[in-house]
């Protein structure tokens, strides 16, 4: 099938056909390469100054003149600052048009492109000497000497070490093996070895007085190719290259003996490898020679450089020159290029905001896709594709796709009556899809049972062997060792932190050492035997919410907790198996950001309304006037505890909040930076006991209440129920029950929920192993709690801020990036070692009890005070209410509002506001108040928002046109197939009568309004182009443990 055609069969599918360069017929993008301008300076005084004394010793000019690397591109251009003595910051390559019509007037009157297959740069450059002796630019052989001489001069390059060119290892390799001189004729295919040794013996008498130093032969042979045992490279930006990378050389400069200019592209198609001309050791496979003589009217350097800039564009100019016999079709590229050009005047004021704000109008023409031609001004006899706007788009709701049909009529490929005749067809199969969609939905997600648990079976079981072997490989040992460390702090940390709380507000039976031994042999059971062990496990706030709802009811019932907690594990593992049998793990595929913002909102809130009401619950009651002294006394003395506290929580809080500040920041070394980071939770509470320690002693604060090192007691870390008593429910049996189908039910969704958050942040590092949900649910919902009920362990649950930290650790950024752009996330090493070693480290701890019992509980809650602070930083949630707070005009170019109206934004920000508020306001109500289960109903909550947004939010017309922006789906699996929607859409490029277009438009007006009646009779969301949020940018949200 020819582009631009479409099948019958082709009617809902994407017509994506790469983009095809008109006048290239090789691929549309073209090998990546390394570009850069090499100047002519002089090396000596008056080295540029070319006498009779030069002419009469060629050799002589080579050690007179000097190539300088001037400019470089890998992506962005650099350029070398001569004060500075260094490379200035990448940026985009400004060129002037004026420059542009230069060098095409140049390349018209003495362009020339030579294809040489050559294998050595002296091989190449020979050629030129040829053509500029053919050209005319020289007169004499004496002149050609000196040209080659200079051509082959020197190579400096800034960031080299050492300057070691071509010439002088040829130098060192005939020394060595003593040779004599070449002949400047020398031409292989047209001499045989008797010619050529009597032309070196000629040679050789003609030049008796050069010295051995300099040896002519080491200037002039072009055809033996010597070991190199000797070339220097800047290693590290030959790293940053990407693989099959190519190099391009542009040397330019004045020469005052040529005749006329000299413009040559020499094109080399097997590349000259392991030669000092470029800075990077990557095969040279162009090379652009621009001298000419003295002139007022160009600067060679300027107009070298222009082609040096065209060079860097991949997609166009490049992918032309790859194919360029002759000079017109350099010109063709040019013109090419020129098409695709953004034009930026130059403004009076010229500041960093305004160039800034010139990214969205940037990255919104690049998203076009075409390359419109004024047909009367260029007359190429092309039809392009007309852009979106002229002709409008199928789906006017804000949809960013085109039909197959849309497209079809904007190329010509449809006639009036056969597009009349599929708009009828498309209008019927839409409302089929309609009526048919949900079921067959509803039949494929939810049947058969144990469908979901049987395919995940095998990729679970493929991937546990590589778990293991990739994390003792030789790149990612040291990143799995680093990283156990970091992690072990911070699964420790809040591991401490609720089991102090569960000691204090829920029942003494939960000591800190029960908590911990608890926390690591999840983690390290999780680890183990999950389907994704990136992800972490632990006690969290809407357990810790459960928790304290199962106290209030145990101790309202008469019931033993125990008992009733072993209740609540069995009906929530009945309802696992339910949600197991009929597969609702599909749910998790339709987790939008939305979602994860108000349940991660309410995470971070509940952190700082229970660290805050704590901390203000020590404040005393005001002793009444009848007092004694003794009284008096000890309220002075709780006060004083109560404001040490305060302050020192919030010195932990301020300090934690300064070292993210430095490990995001710019001071000390990268490696130092990340250390900090890593350390952040242990060096403040080291901080916080060392103040405790110093100054505050005799206050006598609280602190951790575990046994020390010697005086660990095994019964401490266990809390099973009495199975005698298990039907013993104090004559509130249908209490006991009740409670426990509805906190075993909220139970069973709080874990759901987590776990698959949990899931979705491990899957946004690039991850390329398959994350096998149901098996995590298995763990979480089925095994777990019971572990949890006999043993009389905390509930644990998905805790996605530490899953986030152990991304971080794990991440793997490519180690040279190149100048200009920032470290890129290249993938994560994906293994169950190090979850597996800090699992153990962390149930280890239980024996650092002589350590911990010094740490005060003012540091506890300063960690809980930066837990929920960082937990709301970085919500885009949280971005849009401030951003709603200012004027448009001081808004930044971020992506949350990018595109978006301000009402649209203000309207979905506020219903996720009013969900916060609510689900807030139920923890303080279970704060404040005897109702402290009130709590809850917090799930309920949630899936009544998830409910909204998938059901009613999508029928409001007004809003349904941005929900695709405002609010993105998540994947749980990376194998799962998606469409590649950042490409975009292009068109055919192939010659059509203008005239079939105009016919085209002028119908597509005229068909357009009943299409628009079939897409807005649903007036459901529209599609989109950012339906699922990619996983593959490596953006990590900011939390406090990274």
């Amino acid at each position: 099938m020819t582009r631009g055609s479409v099948a019958d069969s082709d009617l809902d599918s994407a017509i994506q056909p790469p983009f095809i360069n008109p006048f290239v017929t090789g691929p549309a993008t073209a090998a990546p390469m390394f570009i850069e301008v090499q100047e002519l300076v002089s090396r000596v005084r008056g080295g540029l100054e070319f006498d009779q004394n030069v002419f009469a010793s060629p050799v002589s000019a080579h050690f007179r003149v000097l190539w300088l690397q001037t400019a470089r591109w890998v992506n962005f251009e650099q350029n070398y600052d001569e004060v500075e003595q260094r490379f200035t910051e990448a940026h985009i390559s400004p060129m002037r048009f004026t420059r542009v019509t230069q060098l095409c007037e140049q390349m018209k009157k003495h362009g020339a492109v030579l294809v040489v297959k050559a294998s050595t740069l002296g091989h190449a450059l020979d050629e030129v000497v040829r053509h500029a002796l053919s050209y005319g630019c020289v007169a004499s052989g004496s002149e050609c000497d000196v040209l080659r001489s200079v051509l082959l001069a020197e190579r400096w390059h800034p960031e080299v070490k050492g300057q070691i060119s071509d010439v002088a290892e040829f130098d060192k390799y005939w020394n060595s093996t003593g040779s004599e001189a070449v002949n400047l004729a020398f031409d292989p295919d047209e001499d045989d070895q008797e010619t050529v040794t009597s032309k070196r013996r000629d040679t050789a008498q003609r030049l008796p007085q050069l010295p051995r130093r300099s040896t002519f032969h080491a200037i002039l042979d072009l055809q033996t190719k010597p070991a190199h045992p000797y070339h220097r490279y800047n290693q590290a930006l030959t790293d940053c290259l990407d693989p099959g990378a190519e190099a391009c050389t542009v040397l330019c400069g004045t020469i005052e003996f040529l005749r006329k200019p000299l413009i040559v592209l020499v094109c080399i198609p097997n590349g000259i490898e392991q030669s000092c001309a470029s800075e990077v050791n990557v095969p040279i496979r162009f090379i652009f020679v621009y001298l000419g003589p003295k002139s007022n009217e160009f600067k060679y350097t300027k107009l070298g450089r222009i082609f040096a800039i065209m060079m860097s564009n991949s997609t166009i100019f490049r992918a032309g020159i790859y194919e360029a016999q002759t000079v017109d079709d350099v010109l063709r590229s040019i013109d090419i290029f020129m098409m695709d050009a953004l034009v930026i005047p130059l403004a009076r004021h010229t500041n960093p905001q305004a160039l800034a704000a010139m990214v969205r109008q940037i990255e919104a023409y690049k998203r076009e896709g075409a390359y419109v031609m004024d047909m009367d001004r260029r007359s190429l006899g092309l039809s392009l594709k007309p852009s979106q706007t002229e002709f409008g788009v199928l789906e006017p709701l804000g949809s960013r796709k085109m039909s197959a049909l849309d497209l079809a009529l904007q190329d010509g490929a449809l006639d009036q009556a056969e597009f009349a005749r599929r708009a009828s067809a498309f209008r019927a199969q839409e409302a089929d899809k309609q009526h048919l969609s949900c079921r067959r939905r509803f039949v494929k997600d939810f049947c058969p049972p144990f469908s979901d648990l049987v395919r995940g079976i095998r990729p679970w079981c493929q991937r546990m062997s590589s778990d293991y072997r990739d994390a003792v490989t030789k790149e990612n040992v040291g990143t799995v060792i680093s990283s156990v460390l970091f992690l072990y702090f911070v699964n420790l940390a809040p591991a401490i932190t609720f089991g102090a709380l569960m000691n204090l507000q829920i029942h003494n039976s939960f000591t800190i050492s029960l908590a911990i031994l608890s926390t690591g042999s999840f983690l390290t059971l999780f680890t183990l035997l999950s389907g994704q062990p990136l992800g972490f496990v632990g006690i969290t706030g809407p357990v810790f919410i459960l928790e304290s709802a199962l106290a209030s009811v145990a101790r309202t019932a008469s019931v033993s907790l125990p008992i009733l907690r072993l209740w609540v594990a069995i009906y929530c593992c009945a309802f696992g198996l339910i949600f197991i049998i009929f597969n609702v793990s599909v749910l998790g595929n339709h987790i939008r950001r939305s979602v994860e913002e108000v349940f991660n909102s309410f995470i971070a809130f509940f952190y700082l309304v229970k660290s805050l009401f704590t901390m203000f619950r020590l404040i005393p009651a005001t002793p009444g006037v009848g007092a004694n002294t003794a009284t008096r006394v000890l309220y002075s003395k709780q006060c004083a505890i109560a404001g040490t506290t305060l302050f020192l929580a919030f010195i932990k809080l301020q300090f934690c909040l300064a070292m993210a500040e430095i490990k995001r920041g710019t001071y000390f070394r990268r490696i130092i930076r990340k250390l900090l980071g890593a350390l952040n939770v242990p060096l403040g509470m080291i901080l916080i006991t060392a103040l405790n320690q110093i100054f505050f002693l005799g206050f006598e604060l609280p602190t951790i209440n575990i046994p020390p090192s010697n005086a660990v007691n095994a019964s401490h870390w266990f809390n099973m129920p009495e199975f005698a008593r298990l039907f013993d429910f104090a004559g509130s049996a249908a209490l006991v029950h009740g409670a426990g189908i509805a906190i075993g039910f909220a139970l069973c969704i709080i874990v759901f929920t987590e776990v698959a958050l949990n899931g979705i942040t491990a899957m946004k590092n690039k991850a390329v192993k398959s994350n096998v949900f149901v098996m995590d649910l298995v763990l979480m919902l089925v095994i777990f709690p019971v572990i949890s009920g006999l043993l009389g362990w905390p509930f644990v649950s998905g805790a996605s801020v530490r899953t986030m930290s152990n991304l971080v650790a794990l991440v793997k950024l490519d180690p040279s990036p190149a100048p200009g752009m920032p470290h890129r996330v290249i993938g994560t090493v994906e293994q169950r070692v190090s979850g597996t070693f800090v699992g153990i480290l962390v149930a280890l701890s239980i024996f650092l009890g002589s350590i911990l019992k010094f740490i005060p509980l003012a540091a506890l809650y300063g960690m809980f005070l930066y837990m929920g602070m960082m937990g709301l930083r970085d919500l885009q949630f949280f971005q849009r209410c401030l951003a709603l707070m200012k004027r448009r005009k001081h808004w930044e170019d971020w992506e949350f509002v990018r595109g978006l109206p301000s009402a649209h934004i203000l309207v979905f920000a506020t219903i996720q506001i009013v969900v916060i508020g609510i689900l807030v306001a139920l923890n303080v109500i279970s704060e404040v108040t005897v109702i402290t289960y009130a709590g809850i109903a917090f799930p309920l909550v949630v899936i009544f928002y998830a409910i909204l947004r998938e059901t009613a939010l999508t029928r409001w017309r007004w809003l349904a046109i941005y929900l695709h922006q405002l609010d993105k789906k998540y994947k749980l699996d990376p194998q799962a197939s998606k469409r590649n929607m950042s490409i975009p859409r292009s068109l055919s490029l192939s010659t059509k009568d203008a005239s079939a277009h105009a016919v085209a438009i002028a119908y597509h007006t005229s068909v357009k309004d009943a299409l628009t009646e079939a897409a807005s009779a649903a007036a459901f969301e529209t599609d989109s182009s950012a339906e699922y949020s990619d996983h593959e940018d490596g953006i990590i949200r900011r939390t406090w443990a990274t």
